[in-house]
Parts: C-alpha cells; sequence; structure tokens
C-alpha cells in the first residue's frame, strides 16, 4: 500500500533527524499511546484487514454476521463503504490500497472466491485464476503501482489484464505477502501439516518466485506472516501451539545473506499481524495469552534489539474477565509513524449467557520512544 512504500522514502530523513535530536540532548518521545477508533454497535463484527492510502483515506474489510463488510475511514470517523459495485460475500478477508482510485478487495463465498477493485467511484468485479483456497479461505493479497499479488494454494500475480500463476508444491499454501514494488515481493507459508511440514518463503524478482532458504523457526510453528523492509530486511512470523500451555510465537530476520531468530522476549502470543515501524523496528500483535489471564489488547515492539509490550486501549464495553482482544492486521495510518490495528473483541455475557462480538479498530497516537527517540 502506498503508506506503507512511501514510509521507506522517509528512513533516511527520520534517522539524521534522531541522531540531530540525541547529540542536542532532547528527551525521547513519549511512549505510544492505543485509541480506539470503532467499537461497540457498528457494521463489523470482525475485521481482518486494513490498507491506508493518507491520514484521510483507509479500508478495513471482515464481515458482520455471514456477509462481508468494507468499511472506509474519511479522516473523521469509520463507517460502511457504500460505494456501488460490491457483491455479496460471506467474508472480504484481504484488502491492499494502492491510491485513492486503486484499492483491491479479495473475499469467499461459498466454495467461490471475489476479488474487486475500486476505481474512485465504484467496486468492479475482477476475474481471477485458480481454484479457491478451501484450506486457508483467508487468502492474501497486496497491491503495488503495475501489479497485484495473490496468495493461497499458488503464487498469483496480475498486471495489465494478465494473470501469471507459480504453481507451488503439494500442501504448500501461502498465507501472506508483502511486495516492495513490482519487481520485488515476498511471501511466506508452509508445507503442511505443521507437525512434519516447514516453512516456506520465496521471492519474486519480476519474473518468477523462488524459493529462500528455510527460516529458523521452532519446530511446530505455523509460518503466516512477513514484512519486508528492503531486499536485505525482511521479518518472517508464526506461533506453535500444542493445545495444552501458552502460545510460542516465533520471529526471524532476513539480512539479505541468512536468517537470524529474533524472538527474545516475545512470550504467549498467538501472533496474527506484523509491520515495520519505518524507523529500524517492528509492531505485532494478535491474541495475548499471558497467565493469570487478562482481557486486554496487546502489542508487542522490537526497536532492533529488545521487545518491550505494551497495551491498548480497551474497549468501553469489552470483557475483563480473559483474553478477548484479537487484532488480525495492522498498518500504517500516515507518514508520521502512526498504525492502524483491526481485529474484534466480546462483551460480556448477559443475563443469557450470551456473549456478542464487535470490530474494533485502533490506532496509535504518537510515535514510540525507541523509533523516535533513538
Amino acid at each position: 500500500m502506498l503508506i506503507r512504500h512511501s514510509l521507506r522514502a522517509v528512513i533516511a530523513s527520520l534517522a539524521l533527524a534522531s541522531t540531530v535530536l540525541t547529540a542536542g540532548g532532547a528527551t525521547a518521545a513519549p511512549a505510544p499511546g492505543w485509541e480506539v477508533s470503532l467499537s461497540g454497535e457498528s457494521p463489523s463484527e470482525s475485521l481482518m484487514s486494513v490498507s491506508s492510502v493518507d491520514e484521510d483515506l483507509a479500508w478495513a474489510v471482515g464481515r458482520k454476521g455471514s456477509r462481508g463488510v468494507i468499511m472506509r475511514w474519511d479522516g473523521a470517523k469509520w463507517s460502511k463503504d457504500t460505494a456501488p459495485g460490491l457483491p455479496d460475500v460471506w467474508q472480504w478477508s484481504s484488502v491492499s490500497a494502492v491510491s485513492a482510485d486503486d484499492v483491491w478487495a479479495y473475499g469467499t463465498v461459498g466454495r467461490d472466491q471475489r476479488l474487486v477493485h475500486y476505481d474512485g467511484e465504484r467496486w468492479s468485479s475482477v476475474p481471477t485464476v485458480g481454484p479457491a483456497d478451501e484450506s486457508w479461505p483467508e487468502v492474501p493479497i497486496d497491491a503495488v503501482p503495475g501489479r497485484l499479488f495473490k496468495g493461497g494454494n499458488a503464487l498469483y500475480t496480475y498486471s495489465d489484464g494478465v494473470w501469471q500463476t507459480f504453481e507451488l508444491p503439494p500442501l504448500v499454501d501461502i498465507r501472506d505477502i508483502d511486495a516492495l514494488s513490482a519487481d520485488d515481493a515476498y511471501a511466506t507459508g508452509m508445507q503442511y501439516p505443521v507437525e512434519g511440514g516447514k516453512p516456506v518463503t520465496y521471492h519474486w524478482d519480476g519474473t518468477t518466485w523462488t524459493l529462500m532458504d528455510e527460516p529458523p523457526v521452532r519446530t511446530g510453528t505455523d509460518t503466516a506472516k512477513i514484512a519486508a523492509v528492503s531486499p536485505d530486511s525482511v521479518y518472517v512470523a508464526g506461533w506453535a501451539d500444542d493445545g495444552a500451555n501458552p502460545p510460542v510465537p516465533s520471529v526471524t530476520h532476513w539480512n539479505g545473506t541468512a536468517w537470524e531468530d529474533v524472538t527474545g522476549e516475545l512470550a504467549d502470543l498467538y501472533l496474527h499481524a506484523i509491520a515495520p515501524d519505518g524507523r529500524g523496528g517492528l509492531w505485532v500483535t494478535g491474541n495475548d495469552q499471558t497467565e493469570p489471564a487478562r482481557a486486554e489488547p496487546v502489542f508487542w515492539h522490537y526497536d532492533g534489539t529488545t521487545w518491550t509490550k505494551k497495551t491498548g486501549a480497551p474497549a468501553p464495553d469489552g470483557d475483563t474477565r480473559w483474553p478477548s482482544y484479537t487484532f488480525y492486521d495492522l498498518a500504517p495510518a500516515d507518514s508520521s509513524g502512526a498504525f492502524w490495528a483491526v481485529g474484534h473483541y466480546t462483551t460480556p455475557m448477559d443475563a443469557y449467557g450470551d456473549i456478542k462480538v464487535h470490530g474494533l479498530i485502533e490506532r496509535s497516537t504518537t510515535v514510540s520512544a525507541e523509533t523516535a527517540g533513538r
């Protein structure tokens, strides 16, 4: 998406400013806070993906009940996207915005898949190739100027109205894609089953996909997330779960030559989302399972050396008795270092023993001390 790629263009200037402030004895910027941007009764019940164009324009996708929903940020509030042309789906699982008039979304209905494109006025259905992925219907997409990438049970690229398919070995599923440009993209997933399988990571060079070295993750880790900063800085993340203990997350870093395990103090997290902070660090989130169980939104920040656990903003009506917050995606909100996080939370049981699930969107409110004041 545009904001994510634009962040790389300002890294050098941010680093220079940080050096000047440190040399002058300035104190570090305040630690980041998080504020709730959408909660309670809304058109969404769970949100799976978010993508920004700038501080006044973003999209988040998911579902409510058995119908897909696309939310739109206008700089002041989130509301249901009412642009014409959207087909009915069970769930929209991925969105990628290149610009205000170049936005893509992927969803599923039954055993069929739906791909749509927004041109600034309306949504239009785009024919896709390959069968719907029944193993992992939350197929990832990522768009950059001139090309769309799609994962699942094969790797697909789309440009100038033409699809190119890269066949994968049996039982391989691509769970996430991150593109630096039309000629430089990265994808990760697994050769299943997890037990007895192995993680896979591929690189796109503008012509074809090439299998990279295997990331050194813990046995039993399902590698489902990837974040590319540059050709010599790529993160792959996932988590392992034996059903009896808290989940064990894993994060590895590619330095252009080899992988390194950088998991460090990160722990007890169903890791569902990962995003570079634009300043040499990394944000991750998901569903926190720290014992004793506490119901709070949790984010972890990596400054290149150390992980720090941070608490997000609780929803006014959120449950407080067990881990009830889950985030599925992170994305830059603007070029200042702010981020969107999307997912869902549950409310307390009512008199009938029922709980409700609500869509949740949070926004970071300041640039972190770790990333702004070094």
